[in-house]
């Protein structure tokens, strides 16, 4: 009797073992640091293409039949340089590039398949949300004014700048060997990152993008 019970365990435990060896969490977590490539638009811009980064971390949750939710939270940093003085107001310029900072929270639904083995390819889209933190440009002033100020950096949050834009992105990625990720994205600006002018001279500036990212999943 006393044997029955003891193989009856270890039979019972060897099972337990193996569930748990094959058993995959319905989350996963990677992290990802990519290029941006950031393409204005919207009418009388005034900015060219700029450049920066992103860097964060997004959660994978497992839907059924190979879909899955993909939330993130990265910080991003981006530069647009302007070729000319940008006026924002009737008595002053902006010179040299744009630079801000914010937090990129993107909300994708996804597909993914098997390209082979070891080898996984996933496509997504879905909304975006950007929390602006800082924007700030040279102030250059204009001499026609009665008092100009000294050149300094300004917060263009001050002179039409939004803290809030958002979008929609449509991304596309490979993972090898389980975890490695590479992935391609674009972001297409649905609400304008910056409104300013009067009604003869109004800028409206939307922040499009293009970015090729790496990562790892855990």
């Amino acid at each position: 009797m006393i044997r029955k019970l003891l193989f009856y365990a270890l039979v019972g435990a060897a099972t337990l073992s193996a569930s748990a060896q094959n058993y995959e969490s319905p989350v996963t977590y990677g992290v990802r640091l990519g290029m941006d490539v950031t393409f204005p638009g919207g009418s009388a811009d005034p900015y060219k293409v700029g450049s920066g980064f992103t860097l964060g971390g997004v959660a994978r949750v497992a839907m059924p039949r190979d879909f899955f939710f993909e939330p993130g939270l990265m910080i991003q940093y981006t530069a647009m340089t302007a070729d000319e003085p940008v006026a924002f107001d009737d008595n002053y310029l902006y010179q040299n590039a744009a630079k801000y900072w914010n937090l990129h929270i993107p909300m994708l639904f996804g597909y993914s398949f098997s390209l082979a083995p070891q080898w996984g390819m996933s496509i997504a889209t879905g909304p975006y949300v950007n929390v602006n933190l800082s924007a700030r440009q040279q102030l250059l002033p204009n001499l026609s004014v009665p008092d100009p100020l000294p050149d300094r950096k300004v917060n263009l949050f001050n002179h039409g700048w939004r803290r809030v834009d958002a979008g929609w992105s449509i991304k596309l990625s490979v993972v090898f060997a389980r975890s490695y990720y590479i992935g391609i994205s674009t972001g297409i600006a649905f609400t304008p990152l910056a409104r300013y002018g009067n009604r003869d001279n109004k800028m409206r500036i939307h922040r499009n993008t293009l970015a090729v990212s790496l990562g790892y999943n855990f």
